[in-house]
């Protein structure tokens, strides 16, 4: 009896770890069962990165997304929107940035005075750099002044024609010298020679942006680059482009009809320092002065200077004075109240805040046609 009893015992515990195991066994059925029930599995994958191209300013920054469209790159750019580019100073992050960059693009012309050294270092250690104004047709400093645009008669130069019929698209001198070469008679690059307006005279003028048709005809050569140097897709870059270049084309001839109401001898400009020499080139203005003298912000006004200019504005009859949204308007502000005319800012060296209708390049331009036909109109 006793071992009909312990029999039992032993199947009954066979019985339940036989249960158990079919438990597991339907547990691991189900697991397989939902695997294939529709629900994807899903794979880890390894990114693909895309290659960081960093700019100096806000404006190339701007133009350089447009030519790398629907996110070909990640663009970026070291000085923020309302920065100088002449005063700024770079970070060792922004160091950082630039040489784990796939390209740098940059002004040129000493235009970002305080990153040239930066610059140069991180083009020894192996990133490429691209200078847009290498790729640009330049005009000197100073070529946009009044004075140099009448003859000896007095006419002004409305075809933009130096004494021996070179336009100046041609870019030459008396001597046949061509602006690339940035020489003055003397042979000597790059010199500048102030007159007593403070006008700068010799060497290339680094503000190229301020003329759309001459950005446009960058375009190509910044999209090699972004190809050769940064590894984008080239088709898909020449889309771009063509897409791009046509927008400035419209751009340009806005800018010529929202400033087509003003007549020629009300094209004058007296800036805040002299930074809009191709936007006079282009669309036919003079440039009688600036508050800080020459081609760089980094210069401080004088108040004999700014007396001279009080004395211009009298005789010519400008309107406005123009400041710039990246600089003091002290200076310009003094000088206004002392000539009883009014002080307008444009946008320089940067483009505007988001929201701001200059927040890219095209708005920029044309937000700054608008304030000048504001001011001179």
């Amino acid at each position: 009896m006793r071992l009909i009893i312990n029999l039992r015992r032993a199947a009954f515990s066979l019985g339940c770890l036989l249960a158990v195991l079919a438990l597991i066994a339907g547990g691991c059925g189900n697991d397989d069962a939902a695997d294939t029930s529709g629900t994807p599995t899903v794979v880890p994958t390894t990114p693909i990165d895309t290659p960081a191209v960093v700019v100096t300013t806000s404006i190339w920054g701007d133009v350089v997304a447009n030519v790398a469209c629907d996110g070909l790159a990640d663009v970026t750019t070291l000085i923020p929107p309302g920065g100088d580019p002449h005063a700024f100073q770079p970070s060792l992050q922004d160091r950082g940035r630039m040489e784990s960059a796939a390209l740098v693009v940059t002004n040129g012309l000493h235009l970002e005075e305080g990153l040239e050294d930066t610059l140069e270092a991180v083009e020894e250690s192996g990133t490429p750099v691209f200078h847009m104004a290498d790729h640009i047709s330049t005009i000197e400093y100073g070529s946009m002044n009044r004075d140099e645009h009448e003859d000896e008669h007095g006419h002004e130069d409305d075809e933009h024609e130096d004494e021996h019929g070179h336009e100046d698209d041609e870019h030459e001198d008396e001597h046949g010298h061509e602006d690339d070469e940035h020489e003055d008679e003397h042979g000597h690059e790059d010199d500048e020679h102030e007159d007593e307006h403070g006008h700068a005279h010799g060497g290339a003028d680094p503000h190229v942006w301020f003329d759309p048709i001459r950005v446009a005809d960058a375009l190509p050569a910044l999209s090699q680059a972004l190809a050769t140097q940064a590894g984008l897709d080239a088709g898909a870059l020449q889309e771009c482009v063509a897409a791009y270049r046509s927008e400035l084309i419209a751009l340009d001839a806005e800018v010529e009809e929202i400033l087509a109401p003003l007549h020629s001898e009300d094209r004058l400009l007296i800036t805040n320092h002299d930074a809009l020499g191709y936007f006079a080139n282009r669309y036919g203005f003079q440039l009688i002065g600036t508050v800080i003298p020459g081609g760089s912000t980094l210069a401080e006004a004088n108040p004999a200077g700014l007396q001279e200019l009080v004395h211009l504005i009298e005789e010519t009859g400008v309107a406005a004075i123009f400041s710039e949204t990246t600089h003091s308007t002290d200076d310009a502000d003094a000088l206004g109240r002392a000539a009883g005319v009014k002080v307008l800012s444009l946008n320089t060296g940067s483009l505007g805040p988001a929201g701001s209708g200059a927040d890219t390049y095209i708005g920029f331009m044309r937000t700054n046609a608008q304030v000048i036909i504001e001011g001179l109109g």
